[in-house]
Formats: C-alpha cells, sequence, structure tokens
C-alpha cells in the first residue's frame, strides 16, 4: 500500500470515520517480486520505510561457547561487515542504516522490539534444531502499515570455531548481507529451475554467465557462487547485493 493510502486511512480512523480510499490515478500499484528477488509478505512485511534504522549488537558471552579471544575476534568482524552491509542498504534504498557502538539487550518477540532496531547477536546454532552452520533472521512487520519494523538476527557462534566448522570471510560477508536483507523484508527468491522438479531446491535462483545469485538465494547467494562460478570474483564482490538483490530493495522502498 503506497503512503498516501495509509495516510488518508490513518487520518480517518483517528476521528472516527469510516473511509474507503483508492490509489490516485497517478500511482503505481505495490510490487512484491521480480526476476532475482522476492518480498517477505507471508512475514507481514510489504515496504522499507523512509526513517532510520540502526542495527545493535548483543554482547558476546560465554553461552555462545566461544573463549574471550574469540568472542572478541567475532565481534569485531561482525561489525566490520555490518556497517557494509548498512552502507550499501543506505545507498540502495536512500533509507540510512547505522551500526550503533555499544550493546543491546537480546531480543526475542515482535512485541517488545523496538522500532526500526535490527539487533544481531551470536548464538550456537541458533536454527531450529540446532542445525549445525546456520543463522537465522526473525524479521518484525508493522502491524499499522506493513513496512519492516525492526527484528533480530542470531550469528551461528561456531563460524569461530575452525577445529569444527570453517567458514571462508568472503563467504561469511555474504551471510551476513543476506541476513540483513531478511530485516528489512526480502525473502529467499529462489525458483525451480532446469531440472522441473516441481521444488525451488537450494541454489536454484536466477543466474548469469558468471554464475552470479542474489544474496538473499537459499541457503546463500552472491556473485559468482553457482556451481562452477569464480572464487576469485566472489572475493571482489563479497558481501556485495547484486543488481537482483538491489532491485527487490528499491521495490521495498518504492512500496512505502
Amino acid at each position: 500500500m503506497k503512503k498516501s493510502t495509509r495516510v488518508l486511512a490513518a487520518s480517518a480512523a483517528a476521528v472516527g470515520l469510516a473511509a474507503v480510499v483508492g490509489f490516485p490515478a497517478h500511482a503505481e500499484p505495490d510490487v512484491y517480486r521480480g526476476t532475482g528477488w522476492k518480498i517477505l509478505t507471508n512475514q507481514g512485511i510489504q515496504s522499507l520505510s523512509p526513517d532510520p534504522y540502526v542495527i545493535k549488537l548483543v554482547k558476546p558471552t560465554s553461552s555462545n561457547r566461544l573463549t574471550p579471544a574469540r568472542n572478541k575476534a567475532a565481534e569485531a568482524q561482525l561489525r566490520r561487515d555490518l556497517k557494509r552491509s548498512a552502507a550499501q542498504l543506505t545507498e540502495i534504498t536512500g533509507t540510512k542504516f547505522t551500526v550503533a557502538k555499544g550493546y543491546h539487550r537480546a531480543e526475542s518477540s515482535c512485541a517488545s522490539a523496538e522500532r526500526h532496531v535490527i539487533v544481531v547477536g551470536l548464538r550456537w546454532r541458533p536454527y531450529p534444531g540446532h542445525k549445525r552452520g546456520m543463522s537465522r533472521t526473525w524479521p518484525c512487520a508493522a502491524s499499522a502499515n506493513h513496512s519492516a519494523w525492526g527484528g533480530w538476527i542470531w550469528i551461528d557462534s561456531e563460524y569461530w570455531m575452525p577445529e569444527i566448522y570453517k567458514i571462508d570471510p568472503w563467504r561469511f560477508s555474504n551471510l551476513v548481507s543476506h541476513e540483513l536483507g531478511h530485516a528489512v523484508g526480502l525473502d529467499h527468491p529462489n525458483v525451480d529451475g532446469r531440472d522441473a522438479n516441481r521444488t525451488a531446491d537450494k541454489y536454484e535462483c536466477t543466474t548469469n554467465s558468471s554464475k552470479d545469485l542474489p544474496v538473499l538465494c537459499s541457503p546463500n547467494g552472491g556473485y559468482a557462487m553457482g556451481k562452477g562460478g569464480s572464487v576469485a570474483r566472489t572475493k571482489a564482490h563479497a558481501g556485495e547485493y547484486t543488481k537482483w538483490d538491489k532491485a527487490g530493495l528499491r521495490a521495498l522502498k518504492n512500496n512505502f
């Protein structure tokens, strides 16, 4: 729903009036999916607000099974990649995203989540069933206008346990952008591909001759992340949103 429609509807409700509000003749309808991108409408999100968003970290503790030295290294790497992803989101959407200094309490409910705050922390295998190597995002939607409210992200702490799990730094950068993409309203854009098995399988997303995949591709995408892609290309574009992700992010903003 466009911003003008929401404002009129809210005003009518405020004075106790019933109103049927349609789109102005010049307004374009909201768009929720396109080639290589999809909006998280199944989570109630349809748009991205122009008001600023802040990313805040949960202070790492021994509960995530990391030593103090590894917690320190993990926080430094996480802050670095979050800042890079936040800068991209700002440039692509025009909505300001920043990473705050200090720490925030752990979040676990959209009912108590602060408006436009995305909380990020480390946790041992946070995915349901404690699935190995998987992080997860819980996005929240504003009930009044279906814009991205905020939410929280748990990053699997075993990424910093090389003796049991190894993740390349460029893959981790892609993962951070992937999870932030969910937090602001993008879904996995996987589709049934050439195998035509009626299932959107892992890594089955829009691609090109360079084997690029949308960063939001499940379980993890990015430049040259498709089968046969160049590792050098992946490294060179680590954490960068692709043209497909950018189109989805702009659609989110345009829907507001």
